[in-house]
């Protein structure tokens, strides 16, 4: 990451900017909600946000999602294959009663959204 004068820091900055609006929106259209600061740092879990909001049929998480990858430089028909694979075998398992109760605990991950 560049300095806060460089483009690494700007586009960052637009990258959670838009990370929190689609956490307020999809909080309010589906009951989701995210980890915007994961979702900045780890691309896997961007991918499987985006897949989540594209799938809403909200043409504002729509949009918002298509920036999102935008700004994160994912290429839609090259990585698309690569991230239904890892998307499925990070997030398919079942979430225990346990691991939901850890979950409430701040910041703390379980490897789903909540």
């Amino acid at each position: 990451m560049e300095d806060m004068t460089g483009n690494n820091f700007l586009n960052r900055s637009e990258v959670f900017s838009v990370a929190t609006m689609l956490y307020t929106r999809l909080r309010r259209v589906s009951g989701r909600v995210i980890d915007v600061m994961y979702l900045v740092e780890n691309h896997a879990y961007a991918k499987y946000v985006i897949d989540v909001a594209l799938s809403t049929n909200d043409s504002e998480l729509q949009r918002q999602a298509e920036r999102l990858r935008s700004l994160m430089g994912m290429d839609v028909a090259a990585n698309q294959i690569e991230v239904n694979e890892t998307v499925q075998d990070i997030y398919e398992t079942e979430v225990t009663e346990e691991e939901i109760y850890r979950a409430q605990v701040s910041h703390h991950y379980i490897g789903a959204l909540r």
